[in-house]
This record gives structure tokens, sequence and C-alpha cells, in this order.
């Protein structure tokens, strides 16, 4: 086979995804892959990263590895490929010992074009032995933010990406993707990845149909009722909040206003987080209310305003939430509503997120009992763990515990892997011949769930626990998720001839190293992240609160040196206002002398004072700002004296 072209790449492109051509940078980034170059794309979201890698990896001969590092993504994004017919696959914490060595033998025949793997997976034996047989073609880093202690996301195993892969480093082409690089993260991450002389492609960070804006206020819940209304006559939206409960209160609110909402977040089943993704997408449902956990693999072109009813930790979070908002190019609004005891609110949550070391150490010891692990003793793989029982066993509440395991993951000693969709774990305690005497002795509708049970589970369930996903497993035996459970609950606890573990909203739990004694870390590597989250927050404090463009204030901190003032902000706006030399106190008493009788809609006020339409709105617009009218609600565009 020959070198492939862009042509080549072209005509994947129509045959997958139905395009005829790339959009701005795409083919850059692609014809760079293909000269085998070392390449780092940096798109803003939204910006079509994924076809970077996906189009090359369908024209290239072997096979193409993505290190990916959130389940959630690895698993939409394979479940898109699979439905366009194209052969892909992923290896993660989710998936069993005996289903990781079969998607490699399989992937070492040749049976899959894409492989998404978590960067943890890459150290286990499994994968290393596999490794010389694999075909590869082109590493594709996905969301390289995560390789750099300056990244928002930043997660240890990324940093050993070159290292874990030096084997065939030299050999296959490397990309590397973000959509939220600092001149520091991007330093950083291609000295991690040993890339040289790379030839770096950004979209840029100009987004010039998106009308950035923040509002101080005291009062941010009329405030956000107000954006709401307002934005819901452009189209769809989303509302980030920043409590389950937050959202589950707002959706019901604006749902009993007449704005049907749906609230989003990790408390909630997975197909139901599902459906109101899909819903929201169709436009069935016109507003999400959600935590930071809505966003993977969302593609809708037609979102009109994204507004923040709480400030977020870093810029680059907020550049990827906000820039969710019109990804076809109309014009959008994402809207900061905040109030200046958040930074503080934040600046402490924070603190509170980096325990002491004494801390540390009991919550590490009550993990590992809770993991029936002896000292010395290696974790051989991932487990659901209970944080409510650990918290227990450690004295501390709920919500430190899961603090001092992400602390932990960060410093390498456990790896926390949260679940995209719920499964069922089952490990049979009885042989197959009697399961098979079970199902003839049983009467014929337990004995049918039994048998059904028993099929879909097969051999592996005998030797150890088998998990399915849930969703997988109502579907086909017809019943409820809550008819699944109780069933499970009486072959379990009265018949006795298996055990069950359901995992979701518990996280995977693995211990990378064998059990210390007593915990050992590097306490100036243990709170250097923290230094790092409070310097980011400064930076999002100072967006919030700068004079100048906003743009001009995200993109440099993105690193660009050319920004110039986007002329559509809240505070372009207002300068500009400002400079209307027209708007004079004798046109401002105008107005209000034509408002002292009650409120007034535009015509009428237009009538009065005589003036041409584009006036009247300067002028209207002026007053508005400073606050001398405001807007009538639900009247048209009509106005009162405030």
């Amino acid at each position: 086979m020959g070198q492939p072209t862009i042509e080549d790449a072209r005509s994947a492109l129509k045959k997958y995804w139905g395009y005829d051509d790339f959009r701005l940078g795409q083919d850059e980034a692609i014809q760079s892959v293909l000269d085998g170059k070392q390449t780092l794309v940096l798109f803003p979201t939204g910006g079509g990263k994924s076809l970077c890698y996906q189009v090359p990896a369908l024209v290239l001969e072997g096979l193409t590895i993505v290190i990916s590092p959130l389940v959630a993504l690895m698993q939409d994004q394979v479940d898109q490929l699979q439905k366009l017919g194209i052969r892909a696959t992923f290896i993660n914490s989710t998936i069993p010992g005996y289903e990781v060595e079969q998607r490699l033998v399989n992937a070492r025949n040749g049976m899959y074009k894409l492989l998404y793997i978590a960067p943890e997976r890459l150290t286990t034996e499994r994968w290393q032995i596999e490794l010389p047989n694999l075909n590869i073609d082109l590493v594709a880093v996905d969301e390289a933010h995560c390789i750099s202690e300056w990244g928002h996301d930043f997660r240890p195993s990324y940093r050993n990406i070159r290292e874990e892969l030096s084997l065939i480093g030299d050999r296959v082409r490397w990309i590397a993707l973000t959509a939220t690089a600092t001149p520091e993260v991007k330093k950083d991450l291609l000295q991690s990845l040993q890339f040289d002389s790379p030839n770096v492609i950004s979209g840029g960070f100009k987004r010039p149909n998106l009308r950035w804006w923040v509002n101080e206020t005291q009062k941010k819940r009329d405030l956000l009722i107000k954006a709401v209304k307002k934005g819901i006559k452009r189209g769809s939206g989303i509302v980030y909040a920043n409590t389950r409960k937050d959202c589950e209160y707002w959706a019901d609110f604006f749902t009993k206003k007449g704005i049907l909402a749906k609230p989003y977040h990790a408390g909630l089943e997975s197909d139901l987080r599902e459906k109101t993704q899909n819903q929201w997408i169709s436009g069935e449902v016109p507003l999400v209310v959600a935590t930071n956990a809505f966003g993977m693999g969302i593609d809708k072109p037609d979102c009109r305003f994204v507004i923040h009813y709480f400030m977020p930790l870093t810029l680059e979070a907020y550049y990827q939430e906000a820039g969710r908002a019109g990804r076809d190019g109309e014009t959008s609004y994402p809207i900061l509503i905040y109030k200046s005891s958040d930074v503080d609110m934040l600046k402490s949550r924070i603190l509170r997120s980096y325990p002491e070391y004494d801390t540390l150490n009991k919550i590490y010891t009550a993990l590992c009992d809770e993991l029936n692990l002896a000292i010395g003793s290696e974790h051989e793989g991932s487990e659901p763990v209970d944080y409510a029982a650990v918290a227990k066993r450690s004295g501390y509440r709920e919500r430190e515990v899961q603090r001092g395991a992400e602390v932990l993951q960060r410093l390498e000693i456990l790896e926390l892997t949260d679940l995209y969709r719920p499964k069922v774990g089952i490990h049979f305690l009885v042989s197959r011949s009697y399961v098979r005497d079970k199902v003839e002795e049983l009467n014929s509708k337990k004995g049918e769930f039994l048998d059904q049970l028993f099929r879909i589970y097969g051999p592996p369930s005998f030797s150890d626990f088998h998990y399915i996903e849930t969703n997988y497993l109502t579907e086909k035996l017809s019943v409820n998720v809550n008819q699944l459970h109780k069933a499970l609950r009486v072959f379990a606890d009265h018949d006795q001839i298996l055990k069950v573990k359901l995992i979701g909203e518990k996280p995977l739990v693995r211990l990378l190293d064998p059990r210390m004694p007593k915990l050992h870390i590097d306490q100036k590597k243990a709170y250097h992240y923290r230094d790092v989250l409070l310097k980011k927050l400064e930076y999002m404090d100072g967006y919030a609160t700068t004079q100048g463009c906003r743009e001009v204030y995200l993109r440099t901190y993105f690193g660009e040196t050319d920004a110039r003032p986007c002329g559509n902000c809240d505070n372009c706006k207002y300068i500009n206002k400002n400079k209307i030399d027209s708007v004079s106190d004798s046109d401002i008493n105008k107005v209000k002398k034509v408002l002292m009788s009650g409120a007034k809609d535009i015509e009428s006020i237009q009538n009065r004072v005589e003036w041409k339409r584009e006036k009247l709105k300067q002028v209207i617009e002026f007053m508005e700002r400073e606050h001398v009218i405001k807007r009538v609600e639900d009247k048209g565009e009509s106005y009162k004296l405030t």
C-alpha cells in the first residue's frame, strides 16, 4: 500500500461522515500526520479535533491507538464510530480481564482501525506483552492538556505515555490534541511527549459569533430567571449550576414557568442522562440545567446560550463549557452570573480539597481495609468501593473521603474510574449442571429468568465476577431496573446460588502499588497542584472583573498575542456606548419625559421623540445600561422608568 494522500482522506470523510471537505485547519493537521510529522492540534471546543486522527486512522494501513482520559468520552466516541460502520473498541478499568485479552487479540489480528485506551492501562503487564505484536501506525493523545500540571484536568499517568510506548515510539506517527492549552501547558506537553520539532496547528481561540457577557450581582436568582426567559426566545440553552440539588430545583422551576427543562448530573441513572441529552440535542427539551458532568459527546450546533450560575474554578473549564454555544456560527451568548463571595467560596473549596497528611493516611488505610488488602499485598484489578463504608471506617465524612481519594490519585497511589454506564456483576457459586437442574426445578417464570441469566453471563461468571451493562440486561430480560435488582437478590439471598455486585455510582478503585504499612508521600508534590489551582482561580476572577475586552482576556490567557477588542462583549458594548456622541443629556431627558406617564412600546416612543430608529435604539440601550429605564417583561419591546 502506497503513502495515503489528502485526497484519500477526503474520500474517507465523504464515505463515512458525508462531508465534502474539511473545516479550516483539519486538512492541514491530517496532511501533517500523513507526512509523518509530530503534530500538535490546538482547536477550540467544537473545532472538530477528533476527525484529525479518526480520518488518518482509516487511510493508514495499521492500527491507531487513541489515549483518552475519560470512560464516558471513550465509550461515546466508540459508539459513534461503530454506528458509522468504523471498526473501533476501547480498553479501560470497566472491562474484565478476559475481555481485555480478547480485544487485544482482535487488535493484533487487524480487526480494529481504532483502539481507545486509558493511560493507566499502558502500564499493565497484559498490554506490555501484547504491544510489540500490534501493527500501530498512529498514536493520538486526546485531551493532551492532562499531561501538564498546569492543565485543568492533570492526570499523572499522562506524563508516562512516551515512556510506556518507548518500544514503538520512534517508528509511529504521533498527534496530540487539546482545546485548552495555555503557553505553560503547551511547553510542558511537548516536552513530555518528546516532540522535538512539532508541527503546531492552531485554530485560534477567537469565536466572533459569541457575545461574552458577565453580570456581577447580589440578586443572582432574579438575573438567572431574566436571562433564561430572554435566551429561550432565541433557542436551546444550558444552565450550569453548582450542585445536584440546584439542577433539580431550577429544572422544576423553569418547567413550571412554561419552559420545559430537565436536570442533568452524575446522581441520575445513566439511561435517564442519555435520554435527557438526546432530547436536548433534538430540540424536544429546550433547556438543560446541569453540573459540569454535562458535556461529554455533545454535538449540538444550535445551542444559543450557556449560562454559568456559579463561577467555574478555571478559565479552561469555563471556555470549554461556554464554548458549547453557537457552534453553527450564529450569534450566541455565554453568560457568567456571579457575586464577589463566589471567589472566596471557591478558594475555600480548593483548600478543603487537599487534606493534611494525617487525614490522607487514615483514608488510605480505610480504603485498603475496605478492599481487604493486607500490608504488602498487590491489588490485581479495579473494584467498586463504597465511600460511605470507607467514611464509617475512617471517621471522616463521605465527601472528605472522596477528596482524599482524588488527591491519592493525583499522587499516583491509586487509580479511580467513574463508570459511565452502570453494570451488574454476577459470580455463580454453584456448578453449571446445578444451575441447569435448578432451571428445570423452578416454576416456569423464575426458571426462564434464571436460564436467560445463565446464557447471558456464560462461563466467565462461574470463575469470578462477570460485569454486564444494566441497560443491556434489562432489555434482554424484558424487566426494569428495580425488577432486575429484586430478582437477583432472591437468587443471592434466598437461593444462595450466586453473588451480585452493582456498580454505577460507586467509583472503581485500584491501588497501583502494594499496600504500605503507612502512607509515604512527597509533601511538596502533594500540595503543589493546590497552589496551581489557586493561581488559576485568580485568572478566572480576573476575567470576571476585567474592564477590558472579555475575548482579548481569554485569547491572551491561551497564548495569543495579536487579539484585538471584539466589539461585542459587555465591556466593549459599554465602552462603545459611552463613545456615542449623539446620546446627550437632552436626548435622555426627552425619553424620560415620554415615559413619565407610564410604560411605552418602542413605536410610541419613536412617534413622540421623532428620531430615526437607529438613534432611538442607541439612546434606549444606553439608558437601559445605566439603569435609567428597564424593559417591561411580557409586553414586547416596551420600557418604563426605573
